[in-house]
């Protein structure tokens, strides 16, 4: 079952973000037909999600791999690229909805 982390109040703050992240962030969420902090709340959510869920699993994960992705992400860098023809938004609605 997918998690959803949900606190029934919405909390108003402000974040730096790397502007052209952020642009092609509003363009999804156009594509989307959401709202920016709704597109913000389910990339968290899908993250904080996934993080909870598999925190109890035990993998079996090469180690090594592991650490060299953690520190390419500590450095900016993309340990993976996502090449669907599909948005990030819909791949995750299709996870989710896989799970329920």
């Amino acid at each position: 079952m997918g998690v959803v982390i949900m606190c029934g109040k919405q909390k108003v703050t402000s974040i730096r973000i790397d502007s052209e992240l952020w642009k092609r962030a509003k363009i999804v969420a156009i594509e989307e037909g959401i709202t920016l902090s709704k597109l913000i709340e389910e990339a968290l959510n899908a993250v904080i999600g996934w993080k909870f869920l598999f925190s109890d699993l035990s993998l079996d994960i090469d180690e090594e791999i592991l650490k060299k992705m953690i520190e390419m992400r500590q450095h900016g860098e993309l340990p993976f690229v996502i090449t669907s023809e599909k948005t990030a938004v819909k791949i995750v609605k299709e996870g989710r909805d896989r799970c329920l």
